[in-house]
C-alpha cells in the first residue's frame, strides 16, 4: 500500500541520473531488478553488499528517469551492426552464462542459461508503452483526450517512478523468465493492468487500463516521441545498454557501473568530463558518410 502524495514532476531537482536501456538487452534487465528493489528498498535475498554488478543501492539523493530506447536505431545511427552480441556467438553464450551467474547472486532462478531461440524479441511496443508511462500520468491522461502533449523526459514523483520501475522488471520478467510475447499487445496490457492501473489509483491518480494504453502507445504521438528519445541517446554519447547519463553529460556504460553514476554527484571533479555530445555527433556524421558512400556503390 502507498502513501498517497500529490503528483507533481520533480524538474526543479538538480541530481537526475537518466536510466538508458533496452528490453533486448539482459544487462538492461539487470539494472531495471537493482532499480525495481532501491525503489521499494527491499532485497531480494539476505545479500546486502555484493559485487558492483549486484548491489542493491541507494537512490534516494538522485531522481531517476527512465528512458527506454530502441538499440536497433541507435546502432544504425552509429553506423553499428545490428544486436552486435549476436554476430560471435561465444559473446551471446557469454552473456547469458554471466546475466545467469549474476542473478544466481540474487537469489532468481529461471533465466535461460543459453540464448532463446526467440531471442531477440520484438521490444518497440514495450518501449513505447513504457516511454509512454516515463513521461507522467498527465501526459497519459493528455493522449487519452485525444491530445498531442510534449515530451518531457524529466523525473517523476516519487511514488510514481516506483510504479514505472516495477513496469519496467515486470515487462523483463514476462520477456525472459516467464517467455511471454512482448510484442503482443494483449500480454503488455496485461502487465500495465497488473502494475499500473491499481497503484496508481491508490495514489488517486487514475489512467486507462491496459488495452487502452496499448492503443495509445501506437499513436503517432508515441511513436514521434520514441523515436526521438533514441535520437537523444545518440546525441548523449550512448552507444549500448544500459548506460546511464549526469546532468552535465558524464555517462557510465553497463551495470556494473550503476554504482558509479549514482554517487556522480558526490564525487569532487579531478578531471575535465569529456565532451561525449561532440564524440556522438562526430559518429553521428561518420556513419551517415558510409551510408551515403554505401548506396552510391549501389546505384
Amino acid at each position: 500500500m502507498f502513501t498517497k502524495t500529490t503528483f507533481s514532476l520533480a524538474s526543479a531537482m538538480s541530481h537526475p541520473i537518466h536510466f538508458w536501456f533496452e528490453y533486448a538487452s539482459p544487462y538492461s534487465m539487470l539494472s531495471a531488478l537493482r532499480i525495481f528493489h532501491a525503489t521499494r528498498k527491499t532485497l531480494p535475498t539476505k545479500l546486502t553488499n555484493g559485487s558492483p554488478a549486484t548491489h542493491i543501492p541507494d537512490i534516494s539523493s538522485v531522481q531517476l528517469v527512465v528512458r527506454p530506447v530502441f538499440l536497433g536505431a541507435v546502432f544504425k545511427m552509429q553506423g553499428q551492426g545490428f544486436l552486435p552480441n549476436m554476430r560471435v556467438p561465444i559473446k551471446a553464450a557469454y552473456l547469458f552464462h554471466d546475466v545467469s551467474r549474476t542473478l544466481d547472486q540474487l537469489g532468481f532462478k529461471g533465466f535461460p542459461r543459453t540464448p532463446p531461440k526467440s531471442w531477440p524479441r520484438n521490444t518497440v511496443l514495450a518501449g513505447r508503452m513504457t516511454w509512454m508511462l516515463a513521461q507522467g500520468t498527465e501526459y497519459i491522461q493528455a493522449l487519452d483526450r485525444g491530445e498531442a502533449p510534449a515530451a518531457i523526459n524529466a523525473p517523476l514523483a516519487e511514488d510514481v517512478t516506483r510504479v514505472v520501475a516495477e513496469f519496467v522488471w515486470r515487462v523483463y520478467e514476462t520477456e525472459f523468465f516467464i517467455e511471454d510475447d512482448i510484442a503482443e499487445p494483449a500480454i503488455m496490457a496485461g502487465i500495465w493492468d497488473g502494475c499500473v492501473v491499481g497503484q496508481l489509483k491508490e495514489l488517486g491518480i487514475r489512467v486507462p487500463g491496459g488495452q487502452r494504453a496499448a492503443e495509445l502507445a501506437v499513436t503517432e504521438t508515441v511513436k514521434k516521441g520514441f523515436q526521438q528519445n533514441s535520437t537523444l541517446a545518440v546525441q548523449e554519447g550512448v552507444f549500448g545498454a544500459p548506460s546511464f547519463t549526469t546532468a552535465d553529460h558524464d555517462m557510465y556504460w553497463g551495470n556494473d557501473r550503476m554504482l558509479d553514476a549514482l554517487n556522480h554527484y558526490n564525487i569532487i571533479p579531478h578531471t575535465k568530463t569529456p565532451d561525449f555530445r561532440s564524440a556522438a555527433a562526430a559518429t553521428y556524421k561518420h556513419a551517415a558518410k558510409i551510408a551515403q558512400a554505401k548506396n552510391k556503390a549501389n546505384l
